[in-house]
């Protein structure tokens, strides 16, 4: 593996350890900050450089629009988010701190960039941004050919002051750190204790469905007969037999959806997704085991239409991907029932560089406000979720190269966008 790969694998497990970055946030922060600030400092006499103002506001505004990114790009977005927050925050902090002469104002700017790093990252990335950072605003304010002056000189606390907060930062950092993952561990602790615990009931009815299902036939045509041959009153009707015949495979079929869901739930509280095992998949025949493994009931079944007229392959992990479509068939068919309509949609799309699976429902959809947040590590806003299940989904398809979106009206749909990188050779794109 390349030190560029694992660097990026660094980041992405800092970022997504940190529960996520908040990049459109600091986009939009970025882009009215920095020309404003100029404006505003320039007026009260400060030494300010438009050129690094504008450069901090250009490179912060593709961030807003993270979403809408080429799939190729994608993997490298967390590498652009620490080169953004390198340049915007420790480079131009100290490069105009330096510029101003070490002004009592630029070193309250200088503590609050900190403050705001201490928001955004973890304590490990901050502490890189910030040594990394100091040292090239400096090399950037001496290529250019400033000399550095002290107006005032730093004031006797300050160093004192600073050292403290990026020590008691790093504390509190970690220790939030610590608590989400005790909390997750937590999680599956408890996971892992129902699942150990469910399995053996459910075992023993699956053994006893089988057992039925081996010897009441048998009962069944010895009763049929003697009803026949009108050996016996019973009041059990032929409709009534026939019901009797089927409630094994009812067993088993609930024993086995249950199993489903204790798998489902495991899965889902994933951290990671090894990339070893990923190997060439059908998109159509992942559709139709997922379908099949699930354990549709026959009135689900009716609600599902699969138009997949264009299969394409894409390099996965089997299990784990079909793991993603359950998560996606369960919030399906919970809507659809809650909203007493709809049905479930498949199809997919080809292009040169991406492809596309479209899972798309017509029940009780998402409202707008709560959409922004469907793939938030335990964000639920339903009695039957973890707020597990669609977060479990993201990691996975951004460890395959790809990306998953959502489009939802409320009352009307919600409409699953599972973007594939299309294979131009004979091996994983990444």
């Amino acid at each position: 593996m390349s030190l560029t790969n694992k660097f990026l694998k660094f980041l992405n497990r800092r970022v997504e350890g940190f529960g996520g970055a908040q990049y459109k946030t600091f986009g939009i922060f970025g882009v009215i900050n920095y020309p404003l600030g100029y404006y505003i400092l320039h007026l009260l006499g400060a030494d300010e450089s438009v050129i690094a103002r504008l450069c901090a506001a250009l490179i912060s505004f593709p961030l807003i629009f993270t979403k809408r990114w080429p799939i190729q790009f994608k993997k490298y977005l967390n590498l652009y988010w620490f080169l953004t927050l390198l340049y915007c925050l420790p480079i131009f902090t100290t490069y105009t701190l330096l510029k101003n002469q070490l002004s009592n104002e630029w070193l309250l700017n200088f503590s609050i960039g900190l403050f705001i790093l201490f928001l955004i990252v973890d304590y490990v990335l901050l502490i890189i941004l910030y040594v990394v950072g100091i040292l090239l605003g400096y090399l950037l304010f001496i290529f250019t050919g400033q000399e550095v002056v002290f107006q005032h000189g730093l004031p006797t606390n300050f160093m004192y002051i600073y050292g403290a907060m990026i020590v008691l930062g790093c504390i509190f950092s970690r220790n939030k750190g610590i608590l989400e993952k005790e909390r997750l561990q937590t999680m599956k602790m408890v996971a892992g204790t129902v699942a150990h615990e469910m399995r053996t009931p459910l075992a023993a009815i699956e053994a006893a469905a089988e057992g039925l299902k081996m010897h009441l036939p048998t009962l069944i045509e010895t009763q049929k007969a003697a009803q026949e041959e009108g050996r016996t009153q019973s009041s059990l009707s032929k409709n009534k037999l026939q019901l009797l015949a089927e409630i094994p495979d009812e067993i088993k079929g609930t024993a086995r959806s249950a199993f489903t869901v204790i798998d489902m739930l495991l899965m889902n509280l994933k951290e990671d997704v090894s990339e070893a095992a990923f190997e060439k998949c059908s998109i159509l025949h992942c559709v139709q085991t997922a379908l099949h493994d699930y354990s549709l009931r026959d009135e689900d079944k009716e609600l599902i239409t699969v138009e997949i007229e264009q299969d394409f392959e894409f390099y996965a992990h089997p299990l784990t991907f079909k793991h993603v479509l359950f998560n996606l068939l369960k919030n399906a068919l919970y809507y659809i029932k809650a909203a007493n309509k709809g049905k479930i949609t498949i199809w997919t799309e080809k292009g040169e560089k991406v492809n596309r699976l479209y899972f798309e429902d017509t029940g009780k959809g998402i409202s707008e406000d709560y959409l922004p947040y469907i793939f938030d590590q335990f964000s639920t806003r339903t009695s039957h979720g973890t707020g597990v299940g669609l977060a479990f989904c993201r990691m996975v398809m951004t460890k395959l190269g790809g990306d998953i979106t959502c489009e939802s009206v409320e009352g009307e749909y919600t409409r699953f966008i599972l973007t594939f990188p299309a294979l131009t050779e004979d091996k994983p794109p990444y």
